[in-house]
């Protein structure tokens, strides 16, 4: 028997309850990346459902503890969203086990102009300062004002 003949018909082997069931919680996954904090995605994954306990796996102990965290939440929106009837979430970590979370896109931050007043402000409070770094600082965020002519 050929090797690469048996992983090329693995697929079309594996039993269709169990290709249901892992796109089940694949969708249960991506709901949840959905609906919990950006911080948390490709952290986890939705590794079971037995009985009405929900299983996740997380990539590390921290993941671990910030999931469990978010137990609650997790609950509610696999009731109001799916009508799912879990009580309990084990969570537990498999370094390695889940999937490389992506590198967030830096965004480059425009500065955000603050008001003439608001400006006048910080220039005053800057007169007051000691410090010439700090002092520095606030008259240069002074500078990022939207109307020089303001009240």
């Amino acid at each position: 028997m050929e090797f690469s003949s048996d992983l090329d018909s693995f697929d079309t082997r594996l039993d269709g309850a169990l290709k249901k069931r892992a796109r089940e919680l694949t969708q249960l996954t991506d709901l949840l990346r959905c609906e919990l904090p950006p911080e948390c995605d490709g952290h986890y994954h939705v590794a079971n459902i037995h009985g009405s306990t929900l299983v996740i796996m997380t990539d590390s102990p921290v993941w671990t503890t910030r999931i469990r965290q978010l137990g609650p939440r997790i609950l509610a929106v696999l009731q109001n969203r799916c009508g799912k009837k879990l009580v309990h979430i084990r969570v537990f970590s498999r370094p390695g086990q889940t999937p490389v979370a992506k590198p967030p896109t830096p965004t480059k931050k425009k500065h955000q102009p603050i008001s003439a007043r608001s400006s006048r402000l910080i220039s005053q409070t800057a007169s007051f300062i000691d410090n010439d770094d700090l002092r520095d600082a606030l008259l240069k965020l002074a500078r990022h004002t939207t109307d020089k002519q303001e009240s």
